[in-house]
């Protein structure tokens, strides 16, 4: 089979990824290497690491061009590893060598013997430029020989031999001119070309794992899609942050829950409206849910692909049934969006319920929880509350009626329209409904603190009062700052039957 080009043009969609990775690594090495020249300042002073004859190594300003185009050669990685799998390799070596790196300069400071250097003339503004990049105190390795001679290796591996010899010299030229103008010493040197080396050789092989590169797309689909539900609205960076704070401590067990909940998040984007698609949701879904039912692989999708690796990591056929049972509890709202349809008190709470118990206990389940939903039904009814009060205008405004009937029956005869949001709230029987429902909160928050109080000592017990603390601020800030009228003290009598919401 012939070798593809060494140079080309990568497609729009891996250039958006190969970029965002070199970006990414560009903030890492300046924060990394940065922190640890600022740390060593502090250091009073450093290993002598010079050989004898190194006093007889030349000063040659000139070379400076030569120092600082290791940045061209590393800029060419973009149009010679031209997919985001090929550029993987080559960062994470990169990023390792940055840590191990810095490690070393923290722990074994060098102080260099080379005279003081002053250049005029020419070659001064290269040479400015070279040594400022250069930063100080960070010697012991050269990370500038280190990188160089990864890009030689990388690179090398994509062409032919005339190409390993070319990217060979260019690295034993970049690793000379840290010698010609006296940035390192020969040991700093001879050191940043084993790290490099070494590391390439343990990493390559890791990061070019078919298993590895599908965990890490993954990764960054979640990446991606929390971001967009977080610009959506504020509301989702919450959860996003805590995903990834326990996942500090343990990444694999966690991506379970950061899958689900990107998961199951894109599906209600894309039931609500959230998500624009071409086809009908419905259509979307039912075809969705096939697709992951059937099992193997599911294309490039991005919810059919977290969609699978979220019901392989559960691990347990139960907790796999109740997520797609989640799915289909919320492509029923679709359904009432599609119908204009109205439901009364009681099947709205039973709805509610039934979404929260299933959520609530898919995300206790992930987290490895010894705490269930149903400990605290209660707390499940006040989730419900709070969602179809805190999104009652939005959901209007979609066609999703959150309103029992028998109070849009009640708000009708006033003559006013209950699926317009000013109009429902503006009506005496509108208000009284709201004011009734925050009252029924504020039972429904005191029941579930007695009811978590009987859970102490169980794990999961804290997420649950973190939620419990939201919804509490919820009830008696967020909602009654929307909706004045609700500070009123003394219950409302509703113009419904009794019994009714």
């Amino acid at each position: 089979m012939s070798r593809p080009p060494l140079f080309g043009l990568p497609r729009r969609e891996e250039a958006l990824l190969t970029g965002a990775m070199a970006t990414g690594f560009t903030l890492f090495f300046l924060l990394v290497y940065g922190g640890a020249s600022w740390v060593t300042g502090f250091y009073p002073g450093g290993l002598r690491v010079d050989l004898p004859f190194e006093r007889h190594i030349p000063f040659v300003p000139a070379w400076a061009a030569v120092y600082v185009s290791m940045d061209v050669l590393l800029l060419l990685s973009l149009f010679i590893l031209r997919t985001w799998r090929d550029m993987v390799p080559f960062v994470s070596a990169l990023a390792l060598e940055t840590v191990l790196g810095a490690g070393c300069f923290l722990l074994l400071p060098v102080e260099v013997a080379w005279p003081a250097r002053e250049v005029s003339g020419d070659s001064a503004f290269v040479f400015l430029l070279a040594d400022t990049m250069n930063l100080e105190r960070n010697y012991l390795p050269s990370l500038h020989v280190a990188f160089a001679c990864t890009a030689a290796l990388a690179y090398g591996e994509r062409g032919g031999g005339l190409a390993r010899a070319g990217f060979t010299l260019w690295a034993t030229a970049i690793a000379a001119s840290t010698l010609l103008i006296h940035e390192h010493h020969v040991v700093d040197v001879l050191a940043g070309a084993l790290l490099a080396w070494g590391t390439w050789r343990a990493v390559a092989p890791l990061t070019r794992r078919e298993d590895m590169l599908e965990a890490l797309r993954v990764e960054g689909l979640c990446a991606r899609e929390m971001v967009r539900f977080s610009r959506r609205n504020p509301r989702y960076a919450l959860p996003a942050l805590v995903l990834y704070r326990y996942a500090l401590t343990d990444w694999r067990t966690t991506r379970v829950a950061r899958t689900g909940f990107c998961f199951l998040q894109l599906v209600d984007d894309v039931l609500d409206g959230d998500r624009p698609i071409t086809e009908e949701p419905l259509d979307w879904v039912d075809a969705l849910l096939a697709r992951l039912e059937r099992g193997g692989e599911t294309g490039e999708d991005v919810a059919a692909t977290l969609g699978r690796w979220f019901l392989a990591e559960l691990r347990d056929d139960g907790a796999r049934a109740e997520a797609l049972r989640l799915v289909r509890t919320m492509r029923r709202d679709r359904e009432r969006v599609r119908e204009r349809r109205e439901l009364d008190a009681a099947a709205l709470r039973a709805h509610h319920r039934e979404t929260f118990e299933l959520s609530v206990g898919l995300m206790l389940h992930t987290a490895r929880a010894e705490v269930r939903a149903l400990d605290s039904p209660a707390l499940l009814d006040a989730f419900g509350w709070c969602s179809a009060m805190r999104d009652l205008r939005e959901d209007l405004d979609k066609g999703l009626f959150n309103v029992p009937a028998e109070v849009a029956l009640a708000v009708r005869a006033e003559g006013a329209e209950p699926w317009r949001y000013d109009s429902l709230v503006g009506s005496a029987a509108g208000r009284a409904w709201l004011m009734a429902e925050h009252h029924r909160a504020r039972s429904l928050l005191d029941e579930a603190r007695g009811q978590l109080s009987a859970l102490e000592g169980r794990s999961g017990l804290a997420l649950l009062r973190l939620f419990h603390r939201s919804i509490e601020s919820f009830w008696a800030k967020r909602l009654p700052r929307r909706m004045p009228f609700l500070r009123a003290s003394g219950r409302v009598t509703p113009p419904w039957p009794s019994g009714a919401p």
